[in-house]
This record gives C-alpha cells, structure tokens and sequence, in this order.
C-alpha cells in the first residue's frame, strides 16, 4: 500500500515555568520517540487511557503544536520545513474534527459562516459555488440546509459535530484526524456519528486517524489500531489480529475493562490496573507501565523494552516477548 504519512522517532514536549529563581523547569514528554506509518485510504485507531499523548501527538501532526524531534512527513515531505505558502496548500489536504463540537464552533458565527470561511481563506469559488458547496455538505453530514442561518447553540451535541465534520470536508481534504469525535456525544448519537465518518470513508476514500479512549469504538471503525501508554506505543496491529491476540499486560487490561453481563466472561480476566497513569514529568524507570502491570519483571523495571514485530504486523513492546 502507498504511504501517506510517515512519523519518524517524533517528540513532543512541553518546558512547565518554574516559580523558584534558579530552578530548573520541568519538562513534560507528551510524545516520547514515536515511529509508525499511516498508508493511503486506511483507518488507524490510536487509544489510550487521557493523558497518554494521543491528542497531542494528533495536534503535532497537523503541525498546531511544535515538535521536539523527530520528524513527519507527508507524502515524503517534513510538514515542519515548508514554507507558508506550501503549509497553507497543505491545510487544505489535512483537517480536523475536534473533541469538543461546541468550544470547536465559534459562537458568534452562523453555521452558513462557519463552512464558508475555510473557502473565503484560500479564495476557493465564487459566492454561489461557496453556497451550493455548504448546502451540498450538510446534506451529506445529515443537517437540512435550511438551518445554516442558525447559531451552533441552537443544535444538539450530535449535530454539532455533525458541522464539524461538514467544516472539515469543505475544502475536500485526503487525510482528516478524529481527536476524541465521538467521547461526547451519547451511545445512540456516538453510533450514528461513525457510521457517518464510515459512509464518507467509502465515498471518499479519506485516510483518517482516529484518536478515543475507548478500545470498542477504535475497535468499530479502525482497519488497524496503535495503543500508546504514556507517550509511547507499546503495541501495534491490524484490527483483527489484535482482537485475537493481544500480547502487550497493558492492551490486554483495556480489552478485559469490557463490561460482560456473563460472570462466566469475567473468569479469565486479570485484576482491573489500579491507580493512574504516571505523570510525564517523570515517568517511572525502564517501561513505563511496570508499576501498574501484573506480570511486571526485575528486568522490566531497568530497561525499556523495544518496539519489536513478534509477526507479521503486529510489533508489541514487552519484555515478556524478548
């Protein structure tokens, strides 16, 4: 398959003020050595538990936050080295539908504005195609043109990032990252806005990343998935393959907090993790996950582990697998 996207070795942090005079600050690893490769008209899932670094990584990518190493490029060209005029060309192949559909939405603007301003920035139709462009969009997205006069408070959360989504795809991207789209909505909403994102995926044929925190929303729409624990990837697979065989203590604890309704489902699972993720300021020695893991090693708290291809695929990093 073609390549789209290349992460290579990407770090993101971020340098805390410190209020003591002489005190070295502290520094937030957000994005900790990030390898992995997104190809033409795929769908990769990244999830984590909040705080892992999927957001900001998301961020990094579309160059919103700076990076600290590393590089990306997008059809073999580091997004951080074009100029303005060729990042501003470039905007217009990668987007973003936000977490949050009412911060994300200016409140002063009717919705009819909000989708015309990416065109009216870079001077994309006329008026009236700008016009038949959002009344064509927001069909799609499933919003009646006719409430385009209207101010994003005055539509449901589901709606909202519906308008997003529309926002997106007015200035017919390739690539689009899905930063938490669905975490606010309602089961019945969520379930109606990613059988939305899968209708346009076919019809389009949009590369996506999409970023949750919940494995079995990743798990519905992803053709293969990346699990990241505090600002690393510590396993990677084709959807199917990770379904069935997930290797990493850490994958295999986001798969077990399923809930079951048989008590029999619950016999084969490992205690629920305990406690939270550690902080990035100063994230534990050797793998990162040692303090929560239930198989955890002399060895694992000394070294961190590699990011290693156990199969075909599917590269996992664990001691266990060495």
């Amino acid at each position: 398959m073609e390549k789209l996207l290349e992460v290579k070795n990407l770090k993101t942090y971020f340098t805390l003020k410190s209020e003591n005079f002489g005190v070295k600050p502290e520094v937030v690893k957000a994005v900790n050595d990030l390898s992995f490769e997104v190809n033409k008209g795929e769908i990769l899932g990244i999830v984590g538990e909040s705080g892992c670094g999927k957001s900001t990584l998301g961020k990094t990518i579309l160059k919103l936050n700076h990076k600290s190493g590393g590089e990306i490029l997008y059809n073999g060209s580091e997004i951080f080295d074009l100029s303005d005029k060729d990042l501003k060309d470039l905007r217009k192949k990668m987007q973003m539908v936000f977490q949050d559909p009412f911060s994300s939405l200016n409140p002063r603007k009717k919705v009819g504005s909000l989708l015309a301003q990416p065109m009216k920035i870079h001077n994309m139709g006329t008026k009236e195609e700008i016009e038949a462009k959002i009344d064509k969009i927001m069909e799609e997205v499933g919003i009646n043109p006719v409430y385009k006069g209207r101010f994003p408070h005055q539509f449901s959360g589901g709606q909202r990032q519906r308008i997003g989504i529309a926002r997106a795809l007015m200035l017919d991207p390739e690539f689009i990252i899905c930063d938490e789209a669905v975490s606010a909505l309602d089961v019945s909403i969520q379930a109606q806005v990613l059988n939305l994102l899968l209708d346009l995926h076919d019809k389009y044929k949009f590369t996506y990343i999409f970023i949750a925190h919940d494995l079995a929303v990743v798990e519905f729409i992803s053709t293969r998935i990346l699990v990241m624990y505090l600002g690393k990837i510590v396993e990677s697979a084709d959807k199917n393959e990770l379904v069935k065989d997930h290797l990493h203590p850490y994958t295999k604890a986001l798969f077990d907090a399923f809930p079951v309704t048989d008590p029999k489902g619950r016999e084969n699972r490992e205690p629920v993790l305990m406690g939270d993720v550690p902080s990035p300021i100063n994230p534990p020695s050797g793998c990162h996950f040692h303090p929560r893991c239930p198989r955890v090693m002399d060895k694992c708290r000394l070294e961190y582990p590699p990011l290693k291809e156990v199969s075909p695929g599917h590269k996992v990093a664990c001691w266990l697998y060495e």
